[in-house]
């Protein structure tokens, strides 16, 4: 029951994360200008665009305040599932093993999440706020996917992988992580068409008027201050969208570089060509988003495929790592 249960969940988490994207691409973040509710009911009101409900002074916007909403529902049946698991660990019902350290952890973040989730919406889409809502999105499906590894059947022979290997492995999921990080604040400071639709150039140069400081500004925090739609001028935005081209520049050349030289290990193999199957996606999708203007299915892909290129090379890790059964 446990390695069933975790399996739904990890696909309630990957719905949950397109959800999410979808949400936030299609602006629709403050749908519900309250948490948990929407307009203080909980379901979306049956009413005309336009209209206010007392106490709340932004109009109604039933498809966006359905975007949010379903998120929100996705959000908290995942949460119950966490929950469960963490309770069927208590119980002992793992097929194997399972220390509790583990899935108490991933129960407290689910937490946080949902707390992330509501200052969302009170502190009106705050970049930081929403770019650690969708980190935290990425690390609760992580760590379900540690849990299910855990639960698979260890190799019964060891393979020696160098520990240079494995610190290289190491490093380019770090760098990866952090590529992930910076394509959330493009995102949620609006600037991944600040550079117009040009690739690789930028506004028409290779180096256009760039503001570093303020493109890595965190912002004031409070309920005066509205990001929807951003607040940061375009050198500013331009200086993230250089910052993320760069990032998946260096990230592209460290996931090619642990590809050649983990080549040597045959039991790697597969592992190897879907995570190099991931990164063209990847790549490709970053610049068609560009060129296209941001199309809505395109950015949500490129949100899902860094998604399942990081658990990837999370998977890859468990492997190199994992502690071989007896014989």
């Amino acid at each position: 029951m446990f390695k069933k249960l975790l399996k739904i969940s990890l696909v309630l988490a990957l719905i949950v994360i397109v959800l999410g994207a979808y949400t936030r691409l299609g602006d629709a973040g403050l749908g519900c200008p309250d948490w948990p509710t929407c307009y203080g009911q909980l379901i979306v009101p049956d009413a005309i665009d336009g209209t206010k409900f007392a106490g709340y002074e932004r109009p109604l916007e039933s498809i966006k305040g359905w975007k949010e909403m379903v998120h929100r529902y996705a959000a908290s049946l995942l949460g119950l599932a966490i929950f469960a698991l963490f309770f069927l660990v208590i119980r002992d019902k793992t097929k194997r093993p399972q220390t509790l350290a583990l899935p108490a952890f991933t129960a407290l973040f689910v937490m946080l999440q949902g707390a992330f989730g509501m200052w969302t919406v009170t502190l009106l889409v705050h970049p930081g706020i929403v770019t650690t809502h969708l980190v935290g999105g990425f690390v609760t499906t992580a760590l379900l996917t540690w849990l299910l590894l855990n639960q698979g059947r260890p190799a019964i022979t060891y393979r020696h992988i160098f520990k240079r290997h494995k610190l290289l492995l190491t490093i380019t999921l770090f760098i990866l992580s952090m590529q992930i990080v910076l394509g959330g604040w493009t995102s949620t400071n609006y600037a991944a068409l600040s550079c117009g639709e040009e690739f690789p150039k930028c506004l028409g140069s290779w180096w256009p008027t760039m503001d570093f400081v303020n493109a890595l500004h965190w912002g004031p925090v409070g309920t005066e201050y509205d990001y929807e739609y951003g607040i940061l001028e375009n050198p500013a935005r331009a200086g993230i969208q250089m910052i993320h081209r760069i990032g998946a520049l260096i990230t592209t050349l460290f996931i090619a570089l642990l590809i050649y030289v983990l080549s040597c290990y045959p039991h790697l193999k597969s592992n190897l060509m879907l995570i190099g199957g991931l990164l063209v996606a990847q790549v490709t999708l970053g610049v068609l988003n560009v060129l296209l203007s941001i199309p809505m299915a395109i950015a949500v892909l490129h949100n899902m495929v860094a998604l399942l290129l990081l658990l990837s090379v999370l998977a890859l890790l468990h492997k190199v790592i994992r502690v071989p059964a007896k014989a």
